[in-house]
């Protein structure tokens, strides 16, 4: 019988995939910090009255998050993070309705200016929250989560 030994890295894969396919909609969006719990709890209960309604149009229907913010964490998430190759982080905000073409346009703009990271200049810009930065970062792009938000990017560039 031949044994096989994972390497540390395919391990913390395998947890990533098990535990983003075992969220619900609910706890994907709380997770990344798009919706509070409060939220979460009062479409529930909308639901209760409304059964044919899912989670992801009640709380679209509230105006708490966009109907294709739901639409990219019900069907694409769980996809998008066990793809071997991922796209940028702007696109992946962009297809879930967080931010759009215009702010990642004016983020690009600084960051070449600057070399600062794009997630930094969306948070620095109030586009986006810290806590969601993170949510994607520790999904999507593990290994920068411990690179300073603050690298300079470009050779040659100042930051001052």
């Amino acid at each position: 019988m031949t044994s096989y030994r994972l390497t540390p890295k395919a391990r913390a894969d395998i947890r990533r995939l098990i535990a983003v396919q075992t969220m619900t909609l609910g706890e994907t969006l709380r997770e990344a910090d798009l919706i509070s719990s409060f939220q979460i709890e009062s479409a529930l209960q909308t639901q209760i009255d409304q059964p044919n309604l899912r989670i992801g149009e009640i709380l679209a229907q509230q105006g708490l998050i966009q109907a294709k913010t739901a639409d990219f964490f019900a069907q694409d998430w769980s996809k998008v993070v066990i793809q071997p190759e991922k796209y940028s982080l702007g696109y992946y905000l962009e297809q879930a309705a967080i931010l759009n073409r215009a702010q990642i346009e004016v983020i690009l703009a600084e960051q070449q200016s600057t070399g600062v990271r794009f997630g930094t200049v969306a948070v620095f810009q109030g586009f986006l929250k810290s806590t969601t930065l993170d949510f994607f970062l520790a999904n999507l792009f593990p290994e920068e989560l411990h690179t300073s938000p603050f690298v300079n990017m470009y050779q040659g560039s100042s930051l001052f």
